[in-house]
């Protein structure tokens, strides 16, 4: 085996172990970046140290929060309130609004199966109320697992009921979610280990301003909010990707496909069996539609706008399709904004 080492910065935090049960040591190192939410900004308040799967997820969060907040930064100005629930690596639920309980309520709504054991991120303070939510919303009587929250901040009250047996529940705080924007996003160079080296690239910056977007039909206020929140979590799931989303909520994520129709039907598969009603809501997709089998799944479950790119050789019979069945489609050069996060 060649072994080979590089700087990686100061030791953060110590895991138990890392991705699976044989791998250690493992830990969290800091680059001494000055980003307010750099992962070693976030102090645990409660519970056992995050675990490595943790932070892996609390990173992914962070990068679906902060292109929501970006995506409303640019295109509306104002920054809704934010909830997102990660698992394994993918955004489960997410919401947006001015109402804290009612975010938290549709975040967790949007795969209530898949949140179990996961990790919720939120943009406010979580008091006794949220807190309330986040343990019992359509619990029937019992009380939801969470491996983590992570909030600018929790009130005394809150922290105590969200304790777990086993401090199994970890509380972290940094009060910089509560001021995320455009200029939030992570604009680090982005590494990747490869065996024997590294691959380099610029971070994920890109934010479409649906003003100028070539747009073919129309669409209300609330359908474009919409469509920034499925672009946000799409763009930042593991591609292939299609996102569906309907009255501020994520209602179907389907993430890690190889084929773009199969990313369509997974997405309105798990809308489905987690009880959402698809007629109505948007879509997006992290690249082009090679075909018009994708649109068409869309169009049969009710999708009214979808947003995607274009560079198809078939683009004019995408088109063509989503004009015959009234879905609007939005569509961005496929080179200026594909959203292949964790491709």
């Amino acid at each position: 085996m060649t072994n080979f080492s590089i700087n990686l910065g100061e030791p953060a935090l110590g895991c138990k172990y890392g991705e699976n049960g044989y791998q250690t040591p493992a830990a969290l190192y800091s680059g001494g970046s000055d980003d307010p939410l750099a992962l070693d900004r976030f102090q645990v308040i409660q519970g056992t140290a995050p675990s490595y799967n943790n932070l892996c997820d609390l990173d992914r969060l962070l990068q679906t929060a902060t292109h929501i907040a970006a995506g409303f930064n640019v295109n509306s100005g104002a920054v809704p309130l934010i909830v997102v629930a990660c698992k394994h690596g993918n955004p489960c639920g997410a919401a947006v609004g001015n109402d804290p309980l009612l975010a938290a309520r549709l975040a967790l709504e949007g795969d209530l199966r898949a949140v179990f054991g996961g990790l919720v991120l939120l943009s406010f303070p979580v008091d006794e109320e949220v807190a309330d939510i986040l343990m019992t919303h359509k619990m029937d009587g019992g009380r939801r697992l969470l491996d983590g929250i992570i909030a600018p901040g929790f009130s005394e009250d809150a922290m105590e009921m969200l304790k777990r047996k086993g401090n199994k529940c970890r509380l972290l705080i940094n009060p910089a979610l509560g001021r995320m924007d455009r200029g939030s996003l992570d604009g680090a160079q982005r590494i990747r280990y490869v065996r024997g080296g590294f691959l380099a690239q610029p971070n994920y910056t890109f934010v479409p301003n649906l003003d100028k977007v070539k747009r073919l039909g129309s669409a209300t206020p609330a359908q474009l909010d919409d469509m920034i929140l499925a672009w946000a979590i799409g763009s930042t799931s593991n591609s292939n990707t299609v996102t569906l989303v309907r009255g501020g909520m994520l209602i179907g994520n389907g993430v890690g496909q190889q084929d773009r129709v199969g990313g369509c039907r997974l997405a309105v598969l798990r809308a489905r069996d987690a009880g959402h009603n698809t007629a109505g809501a948007v879509a997006y997709s992290d690249s082009f539609f090679p075909f018009a089998d994708g649109p068409a799944e869309l169009a049969g479950a009710g999708v009214v706008a979808v947003l995607a790119t274009s560079g198809s050789v078939r683009d004019e019979e995408v088109k063509d399709y989503c004009r015959k069945h009234g879905m609007t489609l939005f569509l961005y050069p496929d080179a200026e904004g594909r959203g292949f996060f964790g491709h």
